[in-house]
């Protein structure tokens, strides 16, 4: 009898226990990860603890939707399939800030010029140790910030010469006000690729990527990313020719998710 009574009050205090914890439901447009509906969000891990000082960390799209990946040798391809880039440092800043910038292509130009978008701390946001051992950060962004400047030409105190260059440059200038106006929505499937840089923000150059080259890769090829659909995919490292260091200069892995 004294252990029938034990077992009642056992399953009574399971039960209390159970209601006290509160189990909250997805908010209405929110997926299971959290993300509102038109969201996307990019975690991006290294080997060691980042640092924001000496490198910037990377997450470049394509998201003209031909299937081409952005790769590491930007410079010798005037910036081929970069479209825009969301872009961590601490150069200049202090701590870390996450910036978002689209490669503008004026016309006649073959070069981009590196434009700051401008949005809200809604439409991005940034949390720089999402794993509490300093080699993850989190960035969520509203895909509508992608939607970047038309095709009219910046303003003059920031527009190269009039008649383009013969022999484009290689490396991408930069302007600090980014026209109003926006293009067109992208195209609903993008591709991608994780870069650790080093230099100034016109001339960054990569020291390691995603891909099996490295600092040097031509070969790698990103996930197509549909963002029409849910999706919460692992982003995976190719081995191959990476820093031998295995610092804060080494891409580990990532993560990206997504609610249309």
């Amino acid at each position: 009898m004294i252990r029938r009574f034990g077992f009642v009050i056992l399953v009574l205090a399971l039960i209390v226990s159970a209601c006290g914890h509160q189990v909250t439901p997805d908010r209405p447009g929110t997926n299971a990860s959290g993300l509102p509906s038109g969201f996307m969000s990019v975690k991006f891990r290294v080997d060691q603890p980042f640092n924001f000082q000496n490198y910037s960390y990377m997450i470049v799209f394509n998201t003209n939707g031909d299937g081409t990946t952005p790769r590491a040798n930007g410079t010798q391809t005037n910036y081929q399939c970069y479209s825009f880039a969301i872009l961590v440092t601490a150069s200049g800043t202090g701590s870390p800030t996450a910036i978002a910038y689209q490669y503008y292509r004026p016309p006649g130009y073959t070069a981009p010029q590196l434009i700051a978008l401008q949005p809200t701390q809604q439409q991005l946001q940034f949390y720089p140790n999402t794993n509490g051992q300093n080699t993850e950060f989190t960035v969520i962004f509203a895909r509508s910030i992608f939607f970047g400047i038309n095709n009219t030409p910046p303003p003059s105190s920031s527009s190269p010469s009039a008649s383009p260059s013969a022999s484009p440059t290689t490396s991408p200038s930069t302007s600090p006000s980014p026209v109003p106006t926006q293009s067109g929505a992208p195209a609903a499937n993008w591709q991608f690729n994780f870069f650790v840089a080093q230099g100034s923000l016109s001339n960054l150059i990569p020291v390691d990527s995603l891909g099996s080259g490295g600092p040097s890769d031509t070969t790698y090829s990103s996930p197509t990313l549909d963002t029409t659909t849910q999706f919460d995919i692992p982003i995976t490292l190719q081995v191959g020719n990476h820093p031998s260091d295995q610092g804060p200069d080494n891409i580990q892995s990532g993560e990206i998710a997504n609610n249309p």
